[in-house]
């Protein structure tokens, strides 16, 4: 398992490369380049399965880069590793299938996580039957859009939950999380957290004798007027009514 890392910048390279946990990922090789160009040299001669590349780069951009391998129908496991928190960017990674769009700076924990991650997904494909790859998209999009849904299930009751901690907690970009979350599961992030806060306070009226107040806040919505707008405008009907 060979990777490669691509950044303008010597200092931010050299920081991956000593953050990264070769052996416990079980990476053999770790070659870097300072540019686009010299890192698809690197990509023509060498057995490179994993891609960590910058996106912004003098000459050439990192999704620039990615156009060209599509091209040449180079097919990378690939994770962008931006400073920038730009929709566009976000969209871009997603036509180009990347694994992971990721924010700098990014700590060691959460950089060998995420490379963990992509590892276990390049040994998969390695060691599966050949099939469409097309197919592990759609495994990898199932596996993104069930990791927010148990995130969301687990923190129902964050009166703060939203697109901005959850991409933290999952260390990607939030446009990117936006994004690729609505391509997957056909609905909006925000839309999916009221939908789930409504289902888990219509179960709780029906199967317990809990306050209402208290299964606002149980739901995350420790604004009580506000839960009952948002009830009455998700099921029709009051709490109150509800419960019967």
């Amino acid at each position: 398992m060979n990777l490669l890392i691509i950044d303008d910048e010597y200092y931010i390279v050299q920081g991956l490369v000593e953050m990264i946990d070769k052996e416990a990922l079980g990476i053999d090789r770790i070659f870097t380049a300072y540019g686009a160009e010299q890192g698809r040299k690197i990509i023509e001669h060498e057995d490179v399965d994993l891609l960590l590349v910058d996106v912004e780069m003098p000459k050439e951009t990192g999704l620039e880069l990615l156009e060209k391998l599509r091209l040449e129908r180079r097919r990378l496991t690939t994770i962008i590793l931006s400073g920038h928190q730009r929709f566009d960017y976000a969209q871009e990674a997603i036509r180009y299938h990347c694994f992971n769009y990721l924010l700098k700076p990014i700590g060691k924990q959460a950089l060998n996580y995420e490379l963990s991650r992509a590892v276990d997904f390049v040994r998969s494909k390695m060691e599966g039957p050949k099939r469409d790859p097309q197919d592990d998209m759609k495994l990898r999009g199932s596996e993104f859009v069930t990791s927010v849904q148990s995130y969301i299930h687990d923190h129902l009751s964050d009166p703060g939950l939203s697109r901005v901690e959850i991409a933290e907690a999952m260390h990607l970009n939030p446009d990117y999380l936006s994004f690729a979350f609505h391509k997957e599961f056909g609905n909006t992030l925000t839309s999916y957290i009221t939908s789930v806060r409504m289902d888990q306070a219509k179960y709780y009226l029906k199967n317990t004798t809990m306050p209402i107040n208290q299964i606002a806040e149980k739901v995350g919505i420790p604004n009580l007027s506000y839960f009952y707008r948002q009830f009455k405008k998700t099921v029709g009907t009051t709490p109150q009514l509800y419960r019967g």
